[in-house]
């Protein structure tokens, strides 16, 4: 699995110090201002930005498929075919929905924790939205 979007939704604020630390800032910038205009940035861009940050894009990413620091995602950063599931809970309730994309470009879903308020979106600086 490679890094992909969800990966530097996931942990935004550490690859933009590690965007600082290492001299790509602008790249990193650049495939921000795409995204925050509601655009999948191009790949080969990505994979760059990645590739400037010492990461090695045709890894897995931090979180992909497992809980991270922003929640649980999808397998390998994508969602399922027809849309993100509802999460069923015990006694046959469903829970929220996963959270997603406000600026529908990344494909992470991200769990509500009980108790907090929405999660957020760093690059779109806004909170994300409740999947469908």
């Amino acid at each position: 699995m490679a890094l992909v979007l969800a990966d530097l939704c996931d942990d935004f604020f550490g690859l933009l110090r590690l965007a600082e630390r290492r001299g790509a800032r602008d790249v990193f910038d650049e495939v921000v201002d795409v995204v925050r205009q509601g655009r999948r940035p191009d790949t080969d861009r990505l994979d760059a930005l990645f590739a400037a940050l010492g990461l090695d894009a045709d890894a897995a990413g931090p979180g992909t498929g497992s809980p991270g620091a922003g929640g649980t995602r999808t397998a390998g950063g994508q969602e399922p075919p027809g849309g993100v599931p509802s999460v069923a809970t015990g006694g046959g309730h469903v829970a929220d929905r996963p959270y997603v994309c406000p600026l529908g470009v990344c494909p992470r879903a991200v769990l509500r924790r009980a108790g907090h308020d929405a999660p957020m979106c760093d690059i779109g600086e806004r909170p994300l939205v409740t999947g469908r």
